[in-house]
C-alpha cells in the first residue's frame, strides 16, 4: 500500500490463479476491514487483457451489501483490448458512507484479465460519541479522539447474582436466553454514528438438586441428611445403601407415577426388578408394585400402611449395626428426610439482561430444620441436621 489509510486497517488479497491474472472461472478478491466508518468516494482498478480477449465481472460490497457491479470485456470498458498497458476502470464514483469493511472481487468469464492495482479515494468519517448505559443510568460518554479510531470499552463491576459480560446495541429490558451481539470489555469498538451501548449482565440459574415436580423417570432415592442413597435389590428383607453418586447405576431406579402422582412403582433400572414388600420385608416382585407417595417441595417419600401404621421406604436407616435400606415404621411421614434426585444431571440455564436490578434474584435458602423420630422396639432414633441420637422409651 501507499498513500494514506485508516488506523487499524486490515487487508487481505486472494487470487485463485496467480498474482493479478484472472482466467475464466478464476476469482481475485481484495478485502479491507476496520475502516472506521469512512466514506468511499471512488474505486478504480487498473487492468489489462490478452491481445484479443479478456472479460469478467467486478463486484463491490460495502459492509456485506453489493454497491456496484460491472460486467464485460476490456474492449467494452475502454474501447479496445490491450495486453501491454493497464487502464483505470471505475467501479464506484459516488459516495458510499459509513463503510466498515469493503470487498472488491473480479470473477473471470473469458481468459484473461490482469490486475495491476486498486486505487481507493475516501473521506474520513467524523469522530463519534458513544453513550454507555448501566441499567437506567448513564455510566459515561466517550468520544473518539479522531475519526475511525474507535473507543475502548470499559469493564463494570459484577453484582451479587449477575456477572458483567460486556456491551450490546440492544436494550434487553427482561432476561433473555441469548444476546444477538456482545462486545467484550477491553476491546475497541468502532461506532458508525453517535450511539448508545448497554451493559449486559449474565446470570446462571442453579440446577435443582432434588426433584420438585414429580415426573416419571430415572432417579436416586436419597436420605438428604447424610446423602445415603438406596442401592441394589432386596435381599434378606432389606436393601443396600451407599453415598449418593449419580454415575453409579447400582443406585438408579425407574420411578413411574400414576396420573394423580400419589402412588408409583419402583423398578431397579439395571435389571427391571420390581421393588416391593411382603409384610415389613422388602422383596422383589414379579409384577409392578405400587407404593404410596408423599411429596412436598423437595421432599419425596415412598410409604405404605400396614395394620394401620405407616411404614416408609427408608434409605440410610441405622439400627446400630450399620446403615441399610428398609421398611421402617414412622409416626409422621411429613417429616421424611428423603428426596428424589434425577440420574440425569440438570444443566444450568444462562440468562442475560441489561436491567438485572429489576429482576428478582434467585437465592438458595436452606431447608427448614426438622427432627425425625423413628421408633423401633424399646428405642427411638432421633435424626436432626444429620446427627443421630438413640433414646430408650
Amino acid at each position: 500500500m501507499d498513500g494514506q489509510w485508516p488506523y487499524d486497517i486490515e487487508v487481505a488479497y486472494n487470487c485463485s490463479y496467480q498474482k493479478g491474472q484472472v482466467r475464466a472461472g478464476d476469482v481475485a478478491t481484495l478485502t479491507l476491514g476496520e475502516l472506521g466508518g469512512m466514506t468511499i468516494e471512488q474505486i478504480e482498478v487498473f487492468v489489462r487483457s490478452n491481445k484479443e480477449a479478456g472479460a469478467g465481472t467486478f463486484t463491490v460490497l460495502a459492509n456485506g451489501e453489493t454497491v456496484s457491479t460491472k460486467s464485460g470485456t476490456l474492449q467494452n470498458w475502454i474501447g479496445k483490448f490491450d495486453n501491454v498497458n493497464y487502464h483505470a476502470i471505475s467501479l464506484v464514483n459516488s459516495s458510499v458512507p459509513n463503510v466498515q469493511n469493503l470487498t472488491v472481487q473480479l470473477t473471470g468469464t473469458t481468459s484473461s484479465l490482469y490486475i495491476e492495482k486498486y486505487v481507493i479515494t475516501y473521506g474520513t468519517a467524523p469522530a463519534h460519541t458513544v453513550t454507555l448505559m448501566n441499567g437506567a443510568e448513564v455510566y459515561t460518554t466517550i468520544k473518539e479522539e479522531a475519526s475511525g479510531q474507535g473507543i475502548l470499552l470499559p469493564t463494570l463491576a459484577s453484582l451479587d447474582h449477575w456477572q458483567f459480560r460486556g456491551w450490546t446495541k440492544t436494550k434487553y429490558e427482561q432476561d433473555v436466553a441469548d444476546v444477538s451481539t456482545l462486545y467484550p470489555s477491553g476491546t475497541k469498538y468502532y461506532p458508525t454514528s453517535d450511539m448508545t451501548l448497554w451493559a449486559v449482565y449474565e446470570y446462571q440459574t442453579e440446577p435443582h438438586v432434588y426433584q420438585t415436580e414429580l415426573v416419571s423417570g430415572e432417579y436416586l432415592y436419597i436420605n438428604t441428611y447424610d446423602q445415603r442413597a438406596m442401592a441394589g435389590t432386596p435381599y434378606n428383607g432389606k436393601m443396600d445403601v451407599a453415598l449418593a453418586d449419580i454415575e453409579n447405576p447400582n443406585q438408579w431406579y425407574t420411578v413411574t407415577f400414576n396420573t394423580q402422582r400419589d402412588s408409583a412403582t419402583i423398578d431397579y433400572t439395571v435389571s427391571g426388578v420390581h421393588i416391593g414388600y411382603s409384610g415389613t420385608k422388602l422383596v422383589e416382585k414379579r409384577t409392578p408394585f405400587w407404593w404410596a407417595v408423599f411429596h412436598e417441595g423437595e421432599k419425596t417419600a415412598f410409604h405404605t400402611t400396614i395394620s394401620g401404621k405407616t411404614y416408609m421406604l427408608y434409605p440410610g436407616y441405622d439400627n446400630g449395626t450399620g446403615e441399610f435400606t428398609a421398611l421402617i415404621q414412622v409416626s409422621d411421614i411429613t417429616q421424611a428426610p428423603t428426596a428424589l434426585r434425577s440420574a440425569i444431571p440438570e444443566t444450568q440455564e444462562t440468562r442475560y439482561s441489561c436491567f438485572p436490578e429489576r429482576l428478582e434474584p434467585i437465592e438458595n435458602t436452606e431447608a427448614e430444620t426438622h427432627e425425625i423420630m423413628v421408633p423401633f422396639g424399646i428405642y427411638e432414633l432421633h435424626i436432626q441436621n444429620g446427627h443421630k441420637r438413640l433414646k430408650i422409651r
